[in-house]
């Protein structure tokens, strides 16, 4: 799992497991899919295996790790940034296929930094997948001037959606 934190931090835990070829390299959490589900080695996504990047924005670091893992296993060249300032920095440094971006962040929301995103041209055209656990895709979307290259999703997401929205997104 990842490390361990102090303070107000959500958990991510199972119920959700995927079991890859060797057991005792089981990565675990509910970004990954359901238990008994699982699959057997990573998923060859062929979007990925041009190894695309994903710049993860994100303030909680478990989930940080587990999207990291999920997606590495997955074929995709990850990076992150713990906070809105960071993600902007990281993203003209590392210029990434797509962004994961959180919607509530310290000072400020996901709502203004994809505005930041979209204002910048180096990322204006980059996909960005919004993940919120306590805003609703219908609030996000009424903050933002959304496009065809933006998806909004919930924690916990299904890999599987994840991967899927990704995939969509890339083409």
């Amino acid at each position: 799992m990842g490390p361990t934190v102090t303070g107000p931090v959500r958990r991510y835990e199972a119920p959700f497991i995927v079991t890859r070829q060797d057991p005792s390299d089981a990565i675990k959490g509910p970004f990954l899919g359901s238990a008994g589900e699982g699959y057997n080695g990573p998923m060859a996504d062929p979007l990925a295996a041009k190894k695309s990047k994903i710049l993860i924005v994100d303030d909680d670091p478990d989930l940080v790790h587990i999207l990291t893992k999920a997606l590495e296993t997955t074929g995709y060249d990850v990076v992150s940034a713990p906070e809105p300032a960071a993600g902007l920095t990281t993203a003209r440094k590392v210029k990434p296929d797509l962004i994961i971006l959180d919607y509530h962040m310290p000072g400020t929301t996901g709502a203004h930094l994809y505005e930041s995103f979209r204002r910048n041209e180096s990322t204006q055209t980059t996909p960005i997948i919004f993940m919120s656990g306590d805003a609703s895709p219908e609030h996000i979307q009424s903050e933002i001037i959304s496009d065809k290259k933006t998806r909004f999703m919930t924690k916990p997401a299904h890999i599987t959606d994840l991967r899927n929205n990704i995939s969509e997104l890339l083409k």
